[in-house]
């Protein structure tokens, strides 16, 4: 793939991203989430956040205000999910 083709395919992903993003306050931002499954709720919810932080620094977002973090025990494992807003 060229890099002309790359870069439009980046755009139009872009644009296909921001417009089923839900707008906050006139800014360009995201209730950006993230799960990770372990064994304990302790190790599952750490992996969560992480994920959630890698996903914004990736995207070049900002994170506003604190994570909040969901757990569900399923079977011997704990699947975590961690949302936050964050902006461009």
């Amino acid at each position: 793939m060229s890099i002309s083709k790359l870069v439009a395919v980046t755009v139009a992903a872009g644009a296909i991203a921001f417009a089923s993003a839900p707008a906050f306050a006139g800014h360009h931002c995201v209730r950006a989430g993230a799960s990770a499954t372990a064994v304990t709720s302790e190790i599952a919810g750490a992996l969560a956040k992480e994920a959630l932080y890698q996903s914004n620094a990736f995207a070049g977002r900002k994170a506003r205000g604190s994570a909040k973090v969901s757990c569900k025990y399923v079977g011997i494992v704990t699947t975590c999910t961690a949302r936050q807003v964050a902006c461009k």
